[in-house]
């Protein structure tokens, strides 16, 4: 679940973002240019909808690999975790 917030605050705060800044990001103006979609008032939409999708995959991955890196070092069968019993 907390995935799933990470992936749609994300997705909103670059989506906003692209639609605020003029600047043409990578991969919006690309898929834009690609599909040959005509520079009217929708393509800046389409742009940063893109942006947003994109990025907010890409945050939600990292964000998947590092929680089950941190679950995995947690867990009561990992080494790590015993390791520091020991120590203490």
């Amino acid at each position: 679940m907390r995935a799933a917030a990470i992936f749609v605050a994300f997705f909103l705060l670059f989506t906003c973002a692209s639609i605020a800044v003029p600047v043409p990001m990578f991969p919006g103006n690309m898929i834009s240019a690609l599909l040959k979609i005509p520079p009217s008032g929708y393509a800046r939409y389409f742009e940063a909808v893109t942006n947003g999708l994109m990025y907010g995959f890409i945050t939600w991955i990292v964000f998947f690999l590092i929680n089950k890196r941190i679950d995995k070092a947690f867990s009561p069968n990992s080494n790590g975790l015993h390791e520091k019993k020991k120590e203490i």
